[in-house]
């Protein structure tokens, strides 16, 4: 079992690291407890910062689905998550590390996130012919921002 004191310095060493991002700081945050503004994985550099955290706190793995509670887009990939993990992992044949680049990966994820903004009711939204999202914005409460993916 792993003490809080390793745990403790696998966060610091990975926050000292050059392999954060905001996603990944996001999933940090929010299971350390801290306020957080659940920015999701937008593309397969960010979700290697996020699955590369994850492996290096495997104890945070299992809880990742929490992270749907930040949104749509969070929703989408939670439920395709070990799809999407599975690619990520092994598109193609070859292992993500000797990959320039992971098409499919990216496409199951951006349709994921799309599929989270469709079954918000909260949201309306623009799709393209690919079935991907192109904008959304919030109808809901006092904020009528609106967000641009894609």
């Amino acid at each position: 079992m792993t003490g809080l004191k390793s745990l403790e310095r696998r966060v610091i060493s990975w926050l000292l690291s050059d392999d954060t991002g905001a996603s990944s700081t996001s999933i940090c945050a929010h299971m350390l407890g801290e306020s957080c503004e659940g920015y999701a994985p937008s593309d397969c550099s960010d979700l290697g910062r996020c699955l590369r955290l994850l492996d290096l706190v495997p104890e945070w793995a299992p809880r990742v689905h929490e992270m749907a509670a930040y949104g749509p887009d969070w929703k989408g990939l939670i439920a395709h998550w070990d799809q999407i993990v599975s690619l990520y992992q092994h598109e193609g044949g070859v292992p993500s590390k000797k990959r320039p680049r992971s098409p499919e990966t990216y496409r199951v994820m951006k349709l994921a996130i799309a599929e989270g903004y469709r079954n918000d009711p909260n949201y309306e939204c623009g799709f393209g012919s690919d079935g991907t999202l192109t904008w959304s914005r919030c109808i809901t409460g006092d904020s009528q921002e609106e967000e641009q993916e894609g």
